[in-house]
């Protein structure tokens, strides 16, 4: 609850703008007050609203706090399955797939060589057989 106090006409004399500014020096510390009365304000709706609906509204909150939980149990639950299965079932195909297919380039590396090292044989019969011109 909010408390009030009645201050004398004397004590508000003596305070002044410079007081204030040597007191409050920054930003950080005027917002916090008005945090703190917005905090005091709402705690003082406690004897606006009547104990009943404080209640269902405790309850509504609870409610939706551990729908929420369960929720995310369940989200949480389900990605460490579906990585898990990935990682069993997925990992291993896609690792004999990449070794399938280093061992095809390997076979096509293979009958490139041997065609390179057939290949020059044919050419130095034919070059033989050519003559550039003018000679």
């Amino acid at each position: 609850m909010v408390k009030l106090q009645e201050l004398d006409i004397d004590h508000e004399d003596a305070y002044t703008d410079t007081d204030a500014s040597s007191v409050y020096s920054s930003d950080d510390e005027e917002d916090f007050e008005q945090v703190e009365s917005l905090l005091d304000r709402i705690w003082a709706l406690q004897d606006v609203i009547p104990a009943k609906t404080r209640k269902s509204i405790a309850e509504k909150a609870s409610s939706a706090l551990e729908l929420g939980k369960s929720g995310a149990k369940f989200l949480g639950n389900s990605a460490w399955v579906l990585t898990t299965s990935a990682l069993l079932l997925v990992l291993p195909l896609m690792l004999e797939l990449e070794h399938e297919q280093g061992l095809i380039e390997y076979e096509k590396m293979q009958q490139q060589s041997a065609q390179m090292l057939n290949q020059p044989n044919t050419q130095q019969k034919k070059q033989a057989g050519i003559v550039p011109p003018g000679f």
